[in-house]
């Protein structure tokens, strides 16, 4: 993600990550230099102009899916602690993409590289960078939160609709906002306004504060914070907890198939109501691997930011671009997992948006066979 202000002479771009706002300085003139040019920093120039056409397109396409994702998954016939918890995922989804999409289309299309940015637009950039991070974090806590429910419904099947309850879904989801929230507070106080001087111009920017030890200090503790407790502790979670369900996936089918040598009406619901659960696992399994092969790289990137000097502005920062394209499409993937993995959504999302429609496809044709049937009795 990168903000950039130009005064004609010097060009300063602030180069950070959606999920982890941790803005660097950086000379973007002398970094676009052919002679003094890396690899990394040719590639970022070249895929920011790519980032500015798909990432808005991503966020429109990934903003309607989640809200699709909320109408069906909020219906009466719908409603389990799991949907609880893919409910106020999409939301947090959904408000990462609402966020990311006026920053986009600010700081890649409007404000570019050629034109300046005035204070409105560096007071929005201050909020988004807040705000990206804290909605984006509770997506990853709820995605932990969502494996761990599923890990203990088919570890523990008889007490587990009692151990994770909806009250129990809510109450998570209340906790993990709250404690979210609280962890994001030193890089919500990280930021400041900076400003310079083009003739009677001014132009503004965030950048993140080190005026003192102590923000020194803070600067340093956010980056190890965003590494290990918002990416990589969660991801280390969510991967033994993949390893798990599938573990229990694989026991539940041989326990399944013993029940279908027994030839009676019982072991066949019994059977269902394994293949069912299996199918539900499997599609939240899907979800989980896909937050970890997202977040894990930039996990382990911040983490390198916050230990090895000029990591941050030399490796991390040419690659935010190409890691926010990964993370919106992260955000916006979940309908199509759940169209094609569940059909008991599915058949909800049919039922709610497309029963007209074939209802009147259905009359149609009927009219259209009527009409033929009368014509060949005429005919006659």
């Amino acid at each position: 993600m990168a903000y950039t202000i130009n005064n004609m002479t010097l060009t300063s771009l602030v180069s950070f990550s959606m999920t982890s706002v941790s803005p660097t300085p950086v000379d973007f003139h002398n970094a676009t230099n052919e002679e003094s040019q890396t690899d990394l920093q040719r590639f970022q120039y070249a895929y920011r102009h790519i980032h500015g056409i798909a990432a808005p397109i991503i966020c429109v396409l990934g903003i309607i899916a989640n809200c699709l994702n909320i109408v069906v998954l909020t219906r009466k016939n719908m409603i389990s602690p799991t949907n609880v918890l893919l409910t106020w995922l999409a939301i947090s989804d959904g408000l990462t993409m609402m966020a990311y999409l006026p920053y986009v289309i600010l700081n890649y299309h409007i404000y570019s590289l050629n034109s300046a940015g005035p204070l409105s637009n560096a007071r929005f950039i201050m909020f988004f960078a807040i705000f990206s991070v804290i909605v984006h974090s509770i997506s990853i806590w709820l995605t932990v939160s969502l494996a761990v429910f599923r890990y203990v419904f088919i570890r523990y099947p008889r007490r587990g609709a009692k151990l994770c309850s909806i009250y129990r879904a809510k109450l998570t989801v209340f906790i993990v906002c709250v404690v979210v929230t609280l962890v994001c507070i030193p890089n919500s106080v990280s930021y400041t306004f900076h400003k310079t001087q083009s003739g009677n111009t001014t132009y503004w920017y965030i950048d993140v504060r080190q005026d003192t030890p102590g923000y020194k200090f803070l600067k340093n503790f956010n980056l190890w914070i965003q590494a290990i407790l918002v990416k990589l502790l969660p991801c280390l979670l969510l991967a033994v907890l993949s390893i798990l369900l599938i573990k229990q996936m694989k026991d539940a089918e041989k326990r399944r198939k013993k029940l279908m040598n027994n030839s009676n009406s019982k072991a066949e619901d019994d059977s269902r109501r394994h293949r069912k659960t299996n199918r539900t696992t499997k599609m939240l399994v899907t979800v989980v691997v896909l937050f970890v092969l997202t977040e894990t790289p930039q996990g382990i990137l911040q983490l390198l930011g916050g230990i090895i000097d000029r990591f941050f502005s030399e490796v991390y920062g040419p690659l935010g671009d190409l890691m926010d394209t990964l993370a919106l499409f992260n955000n916006g993937i979940n309908f199509v997992l759940y169209c094609t993995m569940s059909k008991h959504f599915r058949d909800t999302f049919i039922k709610i948006f497309l029963s007209d429609i074939i209802k009147t496809s259905g009359n149609r044709s009927d009219t259209q066979l009527m009409t033929a049937r009368a014509t060949r009795v005429s005919e006659v």
